[in-house]
């Protein structure tokens, strides 16, 4: 892998490294947790098909030549003018290759899984997706995070990555921030003025693109405490079983109100089927307060059909995936179900 040029700094604190991400705004400054995003976003073209079009050089001024590795160095050679950045080669400046790489890997504060005296949980930022996969707290209390983990990349990937950075990545896809938001959680975030809660489903805005501020890090994850015959799910839809990202992805929470009640509380989230995760609002209306038959699990499932809005390219069309939104989520309001009643 050939990466661009950059310095990296090593912090011993929290809010030194809210500081140097503040001081070095100016020149491009990216925070490295587990790398696994990061170094794909910041690896340099070497692949053909990969490498963005000259559009006239010196060396090619009739333009339009795949290759710019021969190109003579001038301002219309856009990987010289990106500094060797695919990202901002095809999609601006808003990419360009950071200066300086802030590491979090010594701030010990921000790992571990503790449950809370409330019975909550608080997962550090820099906590592997292996110890999550791995944690019996969570596949017994917040089992659909603990799925998410399972289908994460692979088992190197998921040594390495951290639930912060799949998080704090913002991408509509990830395998984290779906049960995340099912699941009610609230991201903490430390910057230069304090610190800040944002419920989970607020923090995304766009593929890539989310509400934390360029002096903020996300330090923790908090999950609230399992209610009484509730439980959770997650299923992830991809055309292969390891590293891949998700054609669908979809978690579900749900509360009875009693054994063979009504519905007390449920959450459906949406992942790859739409700019953002997709909290399925109109599932909320089809299945609270009514006891979930097979009538009613079908018209939930039909309304988080409703709320999808996906588009099409090369891991599914729209139309797949509206279908499959529909009965992944019948199939999780199912085995979510099944969970309560084997739980008593």
């Amino acid at each position: 892998m050939i990466l661009p040029r950059f310095d990296v700094l090593v912090p011993e604190t929290v809010d030194e490294a809210c500081t140097m991400l503040s001081d070095h705004a100016d020149e491009g400054v990216r925070l490295l947790a587990g790398g696994t995003d990061l170094l794909v976003d910041l690896r340099r073209p070497i692949i053909p098909q990969h490498v963005p079009r000259c559009d006239g050089c010196t060396t090619h001024p009739e333009g339009r030549v795949l290759s710019t590795i021969e190109c003579a160095p001038s301002d219309s050679d856009p990987l010289m003018a990106s500094g060797g950045s695919i990202r901002t080669a095809l999609e601006g400046p808003r990419h360009a290759a950071p200066a300086f790489l802030v590491s979090l890997h010594k701030l010990d504060q921000l790992r571990g899984i503790e449950r809370l005296a409330d019975g909550g949980l608080r997962i550090g930022a820099l906590t592997s997706i292996s110890e999550i996969e791995r944690s019996p707290d969570v596949r017994e209390g917040w089992t659909a995070l603990a799925e998410g983990a399972d289908s994460l990349g692979s088992p190197l990937v998921r040594n390495r990555g951290t639930l912060g950075g799949n998080i704090a990545n913002a991408r509509p896809a990830a395998d984290m921030a779906v049960p995340t938001i099912a699941l009610g959680g609230t991201l903490t975030l430390k910057g230069s003025s304090g610190t800040c809660d944002i419920p989970a489903k607020d923090f995304p805005r766009g593929p890539g693109l989310s509400v934390i501020k360029q002096d903020e890090i996300l330090t923790d994850i908090h999950y609230p405490s399992p209610v009484p015959y509730s439980g959770s799910a997650y299923y992830k839809l991809a055309n292969r079983k390891a590293l891949e990202i998700s054609t669908v992805g979809v978690a579900v929470w749900l509360a009875l109100k009693e054994p063979g009640g009504p519905v007390a509380d449920v959450q459906v989230a949406l992942g790859a089927v739409g700019p953002v995760p997709i909290l399925a609002e109109s599932v909320r209306e089809a299945l609270i307060g009514k006891v979930p038959n097979e009538k009613t699990l079908l018209q939930a499932a039909q309304a988080a059909r409703g709320d999808a809005r996906p588009i099409d390219d090369h891991r599914g069309s729209a139309w797949y995936r509206v279908q499959m939104v529909e009965q992944l989520t019948l199939r999780l309001l199912r085995t979510v179900l099944k969970r309560i009643r084997d739980s008593k």
